[in-house]
């Protein structure tokens, strides 16, 4: 593989890599203030958000391709929209539509960074996976709202 295009399957790894740190924090907001009823939703979100980063930096790194683990500024931006609609509504059944948003835009991600791979590659198998196990989660999330 040539210098520029590992480059650029590592900015691409990267950028969905920062997804998932970034709404992994926002969530660490989330399981505090959230009402009980939805509090286990956004439990087992952040749990598979975890696991997910984790997969993804072992078969990267078994890879040579380095992630770094500093995520960016939407981590903040993710914790003060939690803060701020704490402020002004109940964290609860009503707040999973926006849930369901966000992580779609995560799905989207996913979809980016699947396409930078080759399909003999072992991360478009793991990035494939949490997909489709985000995506099944997400159709539960809409389903009870």
């Amino acid at each position: 593989m040539s210098e520029t295009a590992r480059h650029d399957l590592h900015n691409c790894v990267q950028s969905l890599f920062d997804t998932l740190i970034d709404i992994r924090e926002g969530y660490d907001e989330f399981v505090e203030r959230a009402e009980p009823s939805i509090r286990g939703c956004i439990q087992d979100l952040r749990s598979q958000h975890d696991e997910d980063i984790a997969a993804i930096e072992r078969v990267a790194s078994k890879q040579g391709l380095e992630l770094d683990r500093a995520g960016t500024l939407m981590a903040n931006v993710h914790k003060a929209v939690v803060r701020i609609r704490d402020t002004f509504t109940d964290l609860d059944g009503d707040a999973l539509n926006t849930v369901a948003d966000g992580e779609e835009t995560v799905v989207k991600r996913y979809d980016d960074a699947i396409k930078c791979l080759s399909p003999q590659d072992p991360l478009h198998d793991t990035l494939k996976g949490q997909r489709d196990t985000l995506q099944s989660k997400i159709n539960n999330i809409l389903q009870t709202v």
